[in-house]
């Protein structure tokens, strides 16, 4: 009676852990979340294109950067389609990619203000050494 509670606790252990395992043919969840990023840093420089450029479609702007996207990761919008399907629908695994976008934006803002404060600091110490 023991072993078949150890074996019937196991197997739910082990049906528990695959559940959020993705299957074969869907992106692993690193490489889609870079893709993912990838993606939105896509569309937002179509849009300022767009932006500069009134003769520019947004949204075509946004296919053409998106499909270069997926060549240099060596992937299809089908298979990200796909992939990012299986995940909307794994709200735990989509949430902690989530996270790691929200962590990978905070880092670059925090580079780009880090180089724009010693851009400022360097252009203020030029002045000085400008005015002596």
């Amino acid at each position: 009676m023991k072993l078949f509670f150890f074996i019937i606790l196991i197997s739910f252990l082990f049906s528990c852990a695959d559940k959020n395992k993705p299957p074969s043919g869907i992106i692993p969840p690193k490489e889609m979340s870079e893709i993912m990023w990838d993606v939105i840093r896509a569309q937002t420089l179509a849009n300022e294109i767009a932006r500069k450029d009134s003769s520019i479609n947004v949204e075509s702007q946004t296919e053409v950067l998106t499909k270069k996207v997926f060549e240099i990761h060596r992937t299809t919008s089908f298979s990200f389609d796909k992939s990012y399907e299986w995940y909307t629908s794994h709200p735990d695994v989509l949430r902690l990619m989530f996270d790691s976008l929200y962590t990978q934006k905070q880092r670059a803002n925090d580079l780009q203000k880090r180089d724009e404060y010693n851009h400022v600091k360097k252009d203020s110490l030029s002045l000085k050494i400008n005015k002596k």
